[in-house]
């Protein structure tokens, strides 16, 4: 299963679009990681909440947990060494390998790929391309895509939710 997921500059509505292979959205990405006390939220296109993402604030360095509905909670820790920089993603016992600084990697279990994902600089902006192999896993790779995004890319302004007027404007640093 192909997901596209486009992180860009433009007007703050409340939501990032995930959409499928056949171009229809699917899910929808809302909050920001900017600050310890927020979350970033996925929530199916009927506003249904899937899971969500958010820093569990344990010591000095920053852990993140994964909390989907009917699912065990799951962290993404950081597994740093002279020689690697890997994550595993745990209970689900998934590795993170390639390079998520260039904006391709993948998500294995043992010898096997269950996903992929590559990142384009396009005109409209960042654009996640994850390929999932498995259903169950879609909420865990497109949270983890998000966080990974945003920690070796710019700074990116999720939007925030639910927009407040008429005028919707995103501030530049």
């Amino acid at each position: 299963m192909r997901y596209l997921l486009e992180l860009n500059q433009k007007k703050a509505y409340g939501q990032i679009p995930v959409a499928n292979s056949r171009g229809q959205i699917q899910f929808l990405i809302q909050g920001n990681l900017d600050n310890p006390n927020h979350t970033l939220y996925l929530k199916d296109s009927c506003g249904i909440e899937i899971g969500r993402l958010y820093t569990d604030g344990n010591g000095i360095i920053s852990s993140y947990t994964i909390d989907v509905v009917n699912h065990s909670l799951v962290k993404v820790k950081r597994l740093n060494s002279k020689a690697t920089n890997l994550f595993y993603i745990t209970r689900l016992n998934y590795l993170v390998s390639g390079s998520i600084k260039n904006g391709s990697y993948k998500f294995v279990s043992g010898i096997k790929k269950v996903a992929t994902v590559k990142t384009d600089v396009k005109k409209v902006g960042v654009v996640l391309t994850c390929d999932i192999d498995r259903p169950e896993d879609v909420p865990f790779i497109l949270l983890c895509a998000t966080l990974f995004t945003q920690w070796h890319t710019t700074p990116l302004k999720l939007p925030t939710f639910p927009p407040i007027g008429r005028k919707y404007n995103v501030k530049f640093n």
